[in-house]
């Protein structure tokens, strides 16, 4: 593809973060280890306001922490998002004490089971992190009404071309657990490293390895 005809990436304000959790809640709805934090709720509506308000939460986390939230607007509108870290990315410990704050909104939102499943999720995902220095792709999300339109093609080449710039990092990492997005993300470079099971859920493990940047002239 172009990727000149791609939508055009942008970093997310705190401001448009309440709009930007509606958009990766509406986004996450079918996500099989947000089914397993989440498994009573099975109303379309009422699901997609439950994790609004758990992504609520993960983005106070992420302004508290510094850690940067990419997005695509479409007719003014957050249609998609990139929520990242950087090499230094925070610790279990730092991130929980962060999230404080956001505890009985969480709480509220998946119960007191719920979140202890989201906290022992987190966990196990960090320890199976690459060694090296790289970009954690922690969720990335389009918003239904807003799916084909190349929005998530547009956020990957974005964090790609960051990896690209940085020679200390290793590339971009992710885990997803769908199946049929593993032959998205092999399309656009990223390898399996291998696959893990948090909370019982098969997720596969993948790494888009940095590449440099070609010099201009």
């Amino acid at each position: 593809m172009d990727t000149s005809k791609l939508p055009r990436v942008s970093v997310l304000f705190p401001e448009q973060f309440p709009e930007t959790a509606r958009a990766l809640g509406r986004a996450f709805i079918n996500d099989p280890p947000f089914k397993m934090i989440l498994p009573d709720v099975t109303e379309p509506v009422e699901r997609a306001r439950r994790l609004t308000m758990v992504f609520e939460v993960a983005l106070a986390i992420q302004r508290k922490n510094g850690q940067p939230v990419f997005g695509v607007m479409i007719d003014g509108k957050v249609a998609g998002a990139a929520v990242t870290e950087g090499a230094g990315h925070p610790s279990i410990a730092q991130t929980i004490v962060s999230g404080l704050g956001g505890l009985p909104k969480l709480v509220s939102a998946v119960g007191t089971g719920g979140t202890m499943r989201a906290i022992q999720l987190m966990n196990e995902l960090a320890h199976n992190h690459p060694p090296e220095p790289h970009i954690y792709l922690n969720f990335l999300g389009v918003d239904p009404d807003y799916q084909s339109r190349h929005c998530g093609t547009a956020l990957l080449e974005h964090l790609k071309q960051l990896a690209a710039e940085r020679s200390s990092l290793c590339g971009v990492y992710l885990e997803t657990a769908t199946e049929a997005n593993v032959a998205y993300y092999q399309a656009r470079q990223y390898e399996v490293l291998s696959e893990i099971r948090p909370l019982g859920v098969r997720m596969w493990r993948m790494l888009q390895r940095r590449r440099a940047q070609s010099a201009s002239v």
